[in-house]
């Protein structure tokens, strides 16, 4: 992964107190730059919450920041100390708390380029130094990582182009969902709930057709398949789903769909959060934990709607064991 450029700046802002520290050069190590890039990546890939959409038509500071170095007005260097500058009165006029490390990458690929904008956040530790004495330390803590955007340069300037801003939040982010959306200038382009939605629901209907165990199998693959792909940061296409998810019906799921719905869209991006349902069905209180494959419901766990009850046959030998205290 091609990193054209790479620079972090410190931001802290606590109530009474604010300070930045700002580097002067982006980083010369081009190991340490894929580093962070290839630890960045799988992170954002595989948070459920993103959100996918553009800049809105009303202008905004760091979206003309971003043009201005697009268009080569101001350098890498600058664009970044600015943006953090301009983060930091946000933070001011808002009186929001924050502190951490402001990570820019410019990534350059054959076909494509992106702009990755992420916050870091670090912890301190202990090292053993080469006289195998410990020592203080402190690190990047990668599991704590905060908000998250990337912007597909390519993209920006094409005007039927409406997904090419992607943000995503992480560790300790929801005081600030709200400032920081508004700072970027994002607007909404994607329901990937509704998108997803609506497709199983097709898929509900053509399975209808097999037999009950079969559908509600064929169901959970459909759901697997996109989860999966979920998880790699792909979309879902329906027609390579239906030539890759094996199928009993007559017709193929995707002959199915474009004749029952010809404006479902033949790719969409997978929320996972509504895919869970159709692989296992999951629920606890203070008291209770339960989970189960979609598959057994009908079969060995019966639900009556009337009295909300859930009856289960076939309990795991080990939850016996526990019941009779052996």
């Amino acid at each position: 992964m091609p990193v054209t450029a790479a620079i972090v700046h410190r931001l802290t802002r606590r109530t009474g107190e604010q300070s930045y520290s700002l580097r002067e050069e982006p980083f010369d190590n081009e190991e340490h730059k894929s580093r962070l890039l290839s630890e960045i990546k799988p992170l954002f890939t595989r948070r459920a919450s993103k959100r996918y959409g553009c800049f809105a038509d009303e202008s905004c500071t760091f979206k003309g920041l971003v043009m201005n170095w697009m268009d080569e007005g101001i350098g890498f260097t600058q664009f970044s100390r600015k943006v953090v500058e301009q983060l930091a009165m946000l933070m001011e006029q808002q009186d929001l708390e924050t502190d951490g490390y402001w990570l820019f990458i410019h990534e350059e690929l054959e076909a494509a380029q992106r702009l990755w904008i992420t916050c870091l956040k670090q912890k301190e530790g202990l090292l053993l130094n080469s006289d195998n004495d410990l020592q203080d330390t402190a690190y990047i803590n990668f599991s704590k990582t905060g908000f998250c955007a990337c912007i597909d340069l390519h993209d920006i300037n094409t005007p039927d182009k409406t997904r090419y801003l992607t943000l995503s939040f992480g560790f300790g982010d929801r005081p600030l969902q709200g400032a920081l959306m508004e700072f970027t200038g994002f607007t909404n382009t994607v329901d990937t709930r509704a998108d997803t939605e609506q497709f199983m629901a097709l898929v509900q209907d053509y399975s209808e057709s097999m037999p009950e165990d079969s559908g509600k199998r064929y169901q959970k693959e459909v759901a697997e398949f996109c989860m999966e792909q979920s998880k790699e940061g792909e979309t879902v296409n329906f027609h390579t789903l239906a030539e890759l998810v094996e199928s009993i019906a007559d017709v193929p799921l995707d002959t199915f769909i474009t004749e029952r719905s010809p404006q479902t869209k033949e790719e969409f991006i997978p929320d996972p959060s509504s895919l869970k349902k159709y692989i296992r069905y999951t629920g606890r209180t203070k008291e209770v934990s339960i989970s189960f494959s979609n598959e057994s419901l009908g079969k060995t766990i019966s639900f009556d709607p009337d009295t909300n009850t859930l009856t289960m046959t076939e309990l795991p030998p080990s939850l016996i064991k526990q019941l009779k205290g052996e």
